[in-house]
């Protein structure tokens, strides 16, 4: 109400000018998004957006400033679509029948990036023991965060860990042993992510744990889309179901989101849910959802959810899936601890 009283204070309009101005500048650098890695950074953040221009363009206008006041309104027009197409959209291709259900089998997956400078080794493990995930993916792992987490490792039949810290640190579990096991090759950010295949009763099941580079630099922006456009396209070629989870650095509304989309032929389990940021945990008005998770035709979402922070700046992922088309004699079998070794190549050999 001061504000309102004040509207005529030239200070108060140089505020209520300057968030304005900020606001369109935003989302015309989201508008270039697909020219320049530094304008890409702005098109992440549109529930911001959309806050801050319902909030402005009132003052603005009550400020008399009225054509910078319709300037505000129409920036809605930009990133309200957006955000409605991210929430609304129906992304489904079949509607699961109580018979898919019976004959699915669940596969219960938590993704999380640990951060590499946190030590908290025991709230990870007490989370992952409270959840009982059938695999576990997690992202910036260490030397000290492989040897603190052996109590955990030794609970599943499958652990590989790769690389060490925020660049090339990958770990994927498994409570049952993969038929095959893909590692990255010896220099991880070629292809930062392991892919293993598990049976579940019917065709294998792909399992993608990913880990993709941060773009807060050119070099850095390039070499993540190189790493984007190269596992859309091996994606692309894959046969029978597939789930992909991890810190991909990448939020929905980035136009590369969509190219990843289109190139690998899989469905983002957030669309058509509401809003769940996942990083940072430290500051609220800067939330997005960077940590991704996506499903190949065969694989339904049974359950996805940001659980509360356990000592990372990302939030952990738990996702529950159905695998349609599995053995329904297999359906309801418990969980079980399977310890053959599996065939582990690196690379991406065939």
């Amino acid at each position: 109400m001061t504000l309102f009283r004040r509207r005529d204070s030239p200070a108060v309009r140089a505020l209520v000018a300057s968030i304005a101005v900020a606001l369109i500048l935003a989302t015309v650098a989201t508008l270039g998004a697909r020219h320049n890695w530094f304008l890409e950074l702005f098109c992440h953040f549109r529930w911001q957006y959309v806050l801050a221009a319902t909030l402005a363009t009132p003052l603005v206008w009550l400020c008399g400033m009225r054509a910078l006041a319709v300037v505000c309104a129409v920036t809605l027009l930009v990133h309200l679509p957006a955000l409605g197409f991210q929430r609304f959209a129906n992304t489904s291709t079949h509607a699961p029948t109580n018979a898919d259900f019976i004959a699915a089998r669940s596969l219960r997956v938590v993704s999380f990036n640990v951060f590499y400078m946190s030590r908290a080794y025991a709230r990870l493990i007490a989370y992952v023991e409270r959840t009982s995930p059938d695999v576990v993916c997690l992202y910036e792992t260490t030397v000290d965060w492989q040897r603190q987490l052996a109590p955990l490792t030794e609970k599943f039949a499958f652990s590989l860990f790769v690389g060490d810290g925020p660049h090339t640190g990958i770990a994927c579990m498994s409570r049952s042993a993969p038929l095959r096991v893909v590692a990255p090759p010896a220099d991880v950010r070629q292809a930062p992510w392991i892919r293993f295949e598990l049976d579940l009763g019917g065709p294998p099941v792909t399992i993608y744990g990913v880990h993709l580079a941060y773009p807060v630099a050119p070099a850095r922006a390039a070499t993540r889309n190189r790493q984007l456009l190269a596992l859309g396209r091996e994606l692309g070629t894959l046969g029978g179901p597939a789930v992909v989870v991890g810190d991909f650095n990448l939020s929905p509304y980035s136009p590369y989101s969509d190219d990843f989309v289109t190139t690998s032929r899989l469905r983002d389990c957030s669309r058509g849910r509401p809003l769940e940021p996942t990083w940072p945990t430290w500051f609220a008005p800067l939330w997005i959802q960077i940590d991704r998770c996506f499903i190949s035709s065969g694989v339904s979402v049974a359950r996805y959810q940001v659980d509360p922070a356990v000592g990372s700046d990302h939030y952990p992922l738990l996702m529950e899936f159905r695998i349609e088309r599995a053995d329904r004699t297999l359906a309801n079998t418990p969980r079980s601890i399977e310890r053959p070794q599996p065939r582990v190549i690196r690379g991406n050999s065939p």
